[in-house]
């Protein structure tokens, strides 16, 4: 019973891995996602996961076009206010932004972060 619970399960593990489904590897440019990712404060990592995920089904995925969109959409999300949005929600920071943006977003982002951490300190910790 339980490989047979597993084999039914499996897939659906598999397929939470995915960034993108078909659907979204076919209607979506490398641009459209990079552009969001960054504005979203991803890391490069994601582009991999988006190329793979597309990949099994056959779709190439213009990494210079995803990564060029991100670096623009990169430039909304390295703001100072957004950095303190960012840490009051309690966002992990994957220094992605330029030199030239981060210590203003930073200098926003920090306090902001530990606020939301000493909030959540003291909601698990309360006697």
């Amino acid at each position: 019973m339980n490989k047979r619970l597993l084999l039914c399960l499996l897939p659906a593990l598999l397929a939470g891995c995915a960034t993108m489904n078909e659907q979204e590897c076919r209607s979506k440019t490398p641009a459209t996602v990079g552009l969001s990712d960054g504005r979203q404060g991803y890391g490069v990592w994601r582009l991999d996961k988006h190329a793979d995920s597309c990949a099994r089904f056959g779709i190439g995925f213009d990494r210079n076009a995803y990564l060029k969109a991100r670096a623009e959409g990169l430039l909304s999300y390295c703001t100072p206010d957004n950095g303190e949005r960012a840490g009051a929600r309690g966002e992990r920071y994957e220094y992605v932004c330029p030199a030239a943006l981060e210590p203003a977003f930073l200098a926003r982002y920090r306090p902001a972060y530990r606020d939301w951490l000493a909030a959540q300190h003291s909601r698990w910790w309360w006697p």
